[in-house]
């Protein structure tokens, strides 16, 4: 079963954001939570906090794809259309929430975080019995967004500037998230399947990166939502 601790304080992180920020806001504590800016630390003090504690909580859990696996299946059986995406970060998993939040309300999404112990896509391939995410798809039934890995992988992968990561996540990223939100808002009766998300990496004095990989922490979470407008 999924750890409980985990999926409360993701839960709570992604409500608590909600009611506060963008996804450029979102993504940007992400990036700074070890190194705030003075007035991230006082204004947005308990997101700081709960980010930290998701990436504690992560680190102590133990691979539970094989339990995505079974849940997938059975709520596939169960008439909920799949949407699967190669990586697919936590501002990614929150912009779809708060979306679908705010216009379908509280009860019409749920978000639970399955953990990938590599965050690659082979682990998750190796438990699903496929060796490429297109292959899965194609089990499925459905369409691979794979934009978002494409991304992370070569313009996000690269060391800049805070301001143009963001910049370019906004573009890359957010966009892609509108696009699917609005996909499964439109089967009415979802789940969008991840591999993995993503971390960002700092490089002193002011340079930020997207990657993941065995040393991740939050791009370990594999994140299931379920949509039922």
């Amino acid at each position: 079963m999924i750890v409980k601790e985990l999926r409360s304080c993701l839960e709570e992180l992604l409500e608590k954001a909600r009611k506060k920020l963008t996804y450029v806001d979102f993504l940007r504590l992400l990036a700074t939570c070890s190194h705030p800016a003075e007035e991230d630390s006082v204004d947005f003090h308990n997101i700081l906090i709960l980010i930290r504690r998701l990436s504690d909580e992560v680190v102590k859990a133990h691979d539970t794809l094989h339990l995505m696996k079974r849940e997938v299946m059975e709520l596939v059986k169960n008439g909920y259309r799949p949407f699967l995406v190669d990586c697919f970060g936590l501002p990614e998993v929150y912009k779809v929430y708060a979306k679908i939040t705010e216009e379908h309300g509280l009860l019409a999404v749920s978000v639970k975080p399955y953990i990938n112990a590599s965050a690659f896509t082979l682990n998750f391939g190796r438990v699903y019995g496929s060796s490429k995410m297109v292959d899965l798809a194609r089990e499925l039934g459905t369409s691979l967004y794979k934009s978002t890995d494409k991304s992370v992988h070569e313009e996000l992968g690269k060391f800049m500037s805070l301001d143009s990561l963001l910049s370019l996540a906004k573009l890359k990223l957010e966009s892609m998230a509108e696009s699917l939100t609005e996909d499964v808002v439109r089967a009415k009766k979802a789940i969008i399947i991840s591999d993995h998300g993503y971390d960002v990496y700092f490089e002193s004095p002011d340079k930020y990166r997207l990657g993941h990989g065995h040393e991740s922490r939050l791009a370990k979470i594999a994140p299931l939502i379920i949509v039922e407008c």
